[in-house]
């Protein structure tokens, strides 16, 4: 066998949400891209290499590209603009934000920032940058030897030009491949060209990227749409800094911990639904993940390592770890008085009774203010990985809450249930796993012990083999079967949710000038934000 590696996604379902549903909700923006402005500076790079008279290959274009990307870079950390703030996520700051803090006299653009040889746009940004439309792409079995700027594209970089034109860095120093550049000169150019100024009504590319991002490409309705949800979300939480984490409660639970709530208006309802269908899925995802996540612990625990262990010592395991005693003390609820035995239906009366909700109206009902929800389970688990309560007993407590909430044929009939459905090839989908809950309680009485064992022999143990196996060569294996025992390989795990593209998206729509910074308490909607959340387009 191959060495063992770190890997990732280690059961294939953050796959089906980042290459799946994401981009379909939010298509030309991936978790990477998080400033527009890059859209513009790296087309005008394009545009510049092919208005220079450079031999037409990839290894010029790289070596136009590199110098001009770096000087970029550091000039990020050197900008003093008031709307600069806190700034992050540049392209290559590992390097070149130690060398700003130096404040050296000037800097050299023969300078390794990044590894990779077209940077950012390499790395993120050259692929969503033809999917607006603004670039063909170029190489091997394309017709030419690099990308080229699109007719569209040309008017972006001719935009950023008139941005940076009468700059002293541009007028003298941009054709030169490995020259020294004062910092003065810097700091001049990138007061023009700097990713925040894109925000200000003066920026000359703003109108141009503002149209693309809004129209551009494949299925910009649904970019619309996402966008448009987003400053919903920001025009309600006005007094309130919303990070990654506020904002699957507000999709979800429709309130905050800190106090903000959100009631979606009817222009963004479609929009939410879908988006409350992924992060419905992050949960769904989350505790397979943990479930996953503690067998690993366990088996090592075991000695698993060192000699395979009986699967059959696991299933005695879960006898203790179903501890819904200890898990309803720790979250300071009413016991259930369930055991292992007890039937799966008992499960879901008792969450029930504490919602204070039948079947009809529990999504309604089990929202932030419950004594308990998903989120709730979701931060024990982040709070304690080694508590077999909160890690088996919390976990197919909140596999349960997702089957009471979307378990009715009404939700399942609805266009947005398609984002529920993804990840039906092999890859475990929200919706065959409520199907397949719902025939198993109609087959008859089914115990709480034997939903545990058949989700860990079919959703965790038989799942981590097939994905695996799949990613062979590489070796991404926490465990082998080896007949009836089990095999464990002492490498790192990690837990937690997907990244959900919320800071690329709010961070472009806060740079395109339509809202406020979301991380801000004050974050209001711009007249152009205000706009475009009245009427959907501008």
């Amino acid at each position: 066998m191959y060495p063992g590696k770190v890997g990732r996604d280690h059961l294939g379902l953050g796959s089906v949400s980042s290459d799946q549903i994401l981009p379909t909700l939010s298509p030309g923006i991936n978790v990477l891209t998080i400033h527009p402005r890059y859209y513009s500076f790296y087309t005008f790079l394009l545009d510049e290499f092919w208005r220079h008279d450079r031999p037409r290959s990839r290894s010029a274009w790289v070596r136009f590209f590199r110098p001009r990307e770096f000087i970029f870079s550091v000039g990020a950390y050197l900008c003093d603009r008031p709307e600069h703030g806190d700034l992050s996520t540049v392209v290559g700051g590992q390097k070149t934000a130690p060398l700003a803090a130096r404040q050296l006299n000037a800097y050299d653009t023969a300078c390794d920032y990044i590894k990779s040889d077209l940077g950012g746009y390499g790395l993120y940004y050259g692929s969503v940058i033809a999917e607006l439309g603004l670039v063909y792409p170029g190489g091997p079995g394309f017709p030419y030897p690099v990308d080229v700027p699109t007719e569209r594209g040309k008017e972006v970089a001719a935009a950023f030009r008139k941005a940076v034109e009468n700059t002293t860095y541009y007028r003298i120093y941009f054709d030169k491949d490995d020259t020294q550049v004062p910092i003065g000169v810097i700091r001049e150019y990138i007061r023009q060209a700097c990713l925040c100024q894109l925000q200000t009504p003066q920026a000359p590319d703003r109108s141009l990227l503002l149209d693309i991002f809004l129209h551009g490409g494949a299925r910009a309705d649904a970019r619309r749409g996402t966008f448009r949800l987003l400053l919903d979300i920001a025009d309600q939480t006005q007094g309130h800094a919303i990070d990654e984490d506020a904002f699957r409660q507000l999709l979800y639970l429709q309130a905050a911990q800190g106090g903000a709530t959100y009631d979606p208006q009817d222009v963004v309802l479609d929009t939410y639904r879908r988006w409350r269908l992924y992060q419905a899925r992050e949960y769904y995802a989350f505790a397979l993940n943990a479930l996953w996540y503690h067998l690993c612990d366990w088996g090592l625990a075991q000695g698993g390592d060192i000699r395979p262990i009986p699967i059959a010592r696991f299933w005695q395991y879960l006898e203790t770890a179903l501890d819904f005693a200890q898990l309803a003390r720790r979250m300071a609820v009413p016991e259930p008085h369930l055991g292992v035995e007890s039937s799966f239906r008992g499960l879901l009366d008792w969450l029930r009774g504490l919602v204070g909700a039948g079947a009809a109206s529990f999504d309604m009902v089990c929202r932030f203010n419950a004594p308990i929800h998903e989120h709730r389970l979701y931060q024990l688990a982040m709070e304690d990985h080694s508590a077999p309560d909160i890690m088996v007993a919390g976990m197919i407590t909140m596999l349960a809450l997702l089957l009471l909430r979307f378990g009715r044929q009404e939700f399942w009939l609805q266009p947005e249930w398609a984002i529920s459905r993804m990840g039906a090839d092999g890859r475990l989908s929200l919706d065959g796993f409520i199907a397949t809950m719902h025939r198993r309680l109609r087959s008859g009485d089914i115990t709480i012990s034997e939903i545990a064992r058949w989700l860990y022999a079919d959703y965790i143990i038989l799942q981590h083999q097939l994905v695996a196996t799949s990613k062979l060569p590489d070796n991404t294996f926490r465990f082998q079967r080896e007949g009836d025992r089990l095999r464990f390989f002492n490498l790192p795990n990690s837990l937690g949710f997907m990244n959900s593209r919320f800071e690329a998206l709010s961070t472009t729509l806060h740079e395109l000038g339509l809202c406020g910074d979301f991380r801000r308490p004050d974050h209001p909607l711009t007249l152009d934000g205000r706009r475009f959340l009245a009427e959907g387009d501008l």
